[in-house]
């Protein structure tokens, strides 16, 4: 298994390394023009250039990305978990909840610039509201999906409220919680980078990115694309995958519903 894990990485590390080698040899030879696509030495040499103000760009998205996520996904779980266990919560709720998940939170951003105006106020707001939609989906679902049977035999034994929670509850939605915790955390992703680009007084990769593009700097434009593709890739490979490790594979819950 780890052989084929080495071989995926080599041959995803090696595509990748394709793509800039053939986007540089067609830019050289100017078969694009780089005036709007630019080239991967520029752009690699841009990061090398810049690599402080990239940092302090990077490094203040992140803290909005972290505080309006952590937020979200204690507020969804929490709540998720009351709408499974009391199916009337789940009737009064889970309308409302479709139907507002559905909403884009970049549509959202210049209803919360009127009430909170520019810069973090509003960007958290909106990073919290679009990633608690899919965490409260799914951790509602994952506690609607347990078989009453497995909760009766945890009480003919004896569990309590308590126990039932932890040992009966908790394992079996974790799978839902984790795909909830996915969904959310890209849509927040995403919807932070979005509205720092309208909403941002000076900082964060949206910012930057924009305000590249008003002066026409494609270099920049691309270097900051590049730079969120793999921030978010080293979240979700590194910090997501880490969670699931310890939890889902160790408990064994992803197995047995595949099984």
């Amino acid at each position: 298994m780890d052989f084929r894990k080495k071989i995926g990485s080599f041959l995803a590390i090696t595509i990748i390394l394709l793509f800039f080698f053939i986007w540089e040899l067609f830019s050289n030879y100017e078969i694009i023009q780089i005036a709007l696509f630019s080239k991967p030495s520029l752009i690699f040499g841009e990061i090398l250039e810049n690599s402080i103000e990239i940092i302090a760009h990077l490094l203040v998205t992140l803290y909005r990305l972290v505080l309006s996520f952590f937020i979200a996904m204690f507020i969804g779980i929490f709540f998720g978990m009351i709408m499974g266990y009391s199916r009337y919560v789940y009737r009064f709720f889970n309308p409302l909840i479709t139907t507002l998940m559905a909403i884009p939170g970049i549509a959202m951003a210049p209803v919360f610039i009127i009430w909170f105006g520019f810069g973090d106020p509003t960007i958290l707001s909106i990073g919290i509201i679009v990633a608690f939609f899919p965490i409260v989906y799914n951790s509602a679902i994952g506690v609607r999906s347990i078989d009453k049977n497995h909760v009766n035999a945890a009480k003919i034994m004896g569990a309590n409220k308590k126990h039932l929670f932890l040992k009966v509850y908790l394992p079996h939605s974790f799978t839902y919680i984790i795909i909830g915790i996915k969904l959310g955390l890209a849509r927040c992703w995403r919807t932070v980078i979005a509205v720092e680009f309208i909403a941002a007084t000076g900082f964060g990769l949206g910012y930057w990115i924009w305000d590249a593009y008003e002066y026409l700097n494609v270099t920049i434009v691309y270097t900051g694309i590049i730079i969120l593709a793999i921030v978010f890739f080293t979240i979700e490979k590194v910090i997501i995958r880490e969670v699931e490790k310890r939890t889902i594979d160790k408990w064994g819950v992803l197995h047995e519903q595949e099984s």
